[in-house]
């Protein structure tokens, strides 16, 4: 096994109370496995697959998956519904940083607390292309001394956009 991977994921967010609720179809290596969803109310994820295969998934996860700490630095295994609970975030901030790229220019700086961005709307410049407004606002921060070390996140691939928005301000 290589790869578990979550698809046709379905959030739920006015349902989320403590966790996030959503149903989603589980794959192994491209092979869809089933359904794993959670009701938001802060119990588990349900799988609908048999308990043998959720063992297995369950333990490749531990053995394989970087192992994560709380505050009293014990070292816990990822387990698989470490992992679901992480890929359902990491959908849920790509689809955010999606909707951030198509309504404005996105720029973070040393200067930004966590979670926050300058951001360019670009319903305000009307009748200009996107792009012209991206490098307008790049010149712009690159040329201010108000920002430092900007990062015009519309400018990058997507993959290094994301990686940089998920560190940054997610």
């Amino acid at each position: 096994m290589n790869k578990i991977t979550l698809k046709n994921i379905k959030h739920y967010p006015t349902m989320s109370e403590e966790t996030y609720c959503f149903e989603a179809t589980l794959y192994e290596d491209n092979k869809k496995i089933g359904r794993v969803s959670n009701r938001g109310v802060g119990g588990c994820h349900d799988f609908d697959f048999n308990l043998k295969k959720w063992q297995e998934l369950d333990q490749w996860c531990k053995n394989n998956l970087p192992k994560w700490k709380l505050y009293d630095d014990e070292e816990h295994d990822t387990d698989l519904e470490m992992h679901i609970s992480h890929l359902i975030t990491e959908y849920l901030e790509n689809q955010e940083l999606k909707k951030l790229l198509r309504r404005s220019v996105i720029v973070v700086d040393d200067t930004c607390s966590n979670g926050e961005v300058y951001e360019w709307k670009f319903s305000k410049y009307k009748g200009k292309a996107k792009q012209e407004v991206i490098g307008g606002v790049k010149n712009h921060v690159e040329n201010n001394d108000k920002f430092k070390n900007p990062i015009v996140l519309n400018s990058l691939s997507f993959d290094n956009a994301f990686e940089i928005f998920t560190r940054e301000v997610a």
